[in-house]
């Protein structure tokens, strides 16, 4: 992947070259949210930003380059969302609150993104239906890494009760991650009440025992 390609002839990208990328980028996300992944072409693509075939070859080297910094694209959106709603040093119940209603957040008021990531993660397949992304789409590689220091530190600090932090971090990811597919048949999803009601669970899941 060639996600930092700089235009043939030149040494670096101008900010006429950053901006028609960015556009291009943008107009690919909404192409892959309407339309799905396959029928997201680079035709449909150029049209929805008034330009040639030619001129995202100028841009990216094909298709998969496209949708890769697409995903990209998408992810550092979704970082720059949670990271704005962190909630570091205070206790790990508060940081577990916190992260899980600013995941439910970012679904609800990002509901074409998370489409988007949903139709590459799923269809950006090889012929033998493995990945072709290089970024970690799963709930089960380096994107559990924050969820679970949160959980770890609830376990130093005595908050939390003894649990594999990863079961619990797979648990709680997968409530999010489900959300999604749900919106696609029930789009009125009380997002609100359904983020509350992730908080109450995992908030009994997780703490430990009062001793009488």
């Amino acid at each position: 992947m060639r996600s930092e390609k700089i235009p043939i002839g030149k040494s670096t990208r101008t900010f006429v070259d950053i901006a028609r990328r960015a556009q291009l980028v943008e107009c690919a996300i909404d192409a892959i949210a309407e339309l799905g992944l396959p029928k997201a072409s680079l035709a449909e693509v150029a049209k929805r930003a008034g330009v040639t075939k030619t001129t995202i070859f100028y841009h990216f080297a094909n298709r998969d380059e496209l949708i890769h910094e697409v995903f990209a694209s998408v992810l550092r959106q979704g970082a720059e969302f949670m990271a704005e709603r962190a909630r570091r040093g205070e206790s790990a119940a508060a940081e577990l609150r916190a992260y899980i209603e600013a995941n439910v957040a970012y679904i609800d008021t990002h509901r074409k993104q998370v489409r988007v990531l949903t139709a590459i993660a799923m269809n950006f397949t090889d012929e033998d239906g493995r990945t072709r992304l290089t970024h970690d789409a799963s709930v089960y590689g380096t994107s559990l890494a924050p969820l679970q220091e949160i959980l770890e530190r609830g376990q130093r600090s005595g908050e939390f009760r003894g649990f594999t932090t990863r079961t619990v971090a797979m648990t709680i990811r997968g409530a999010i991650d489900v959300i999604g597919p749900q919106l696609s048949v029930i789009p009125d999803l009380d997002l609100e009440a359904y983020a509350q009601d992730l908080v109450s669970l995992f908030r009994h899941a997780t703490m430990k025992e009062a001793r009488p």
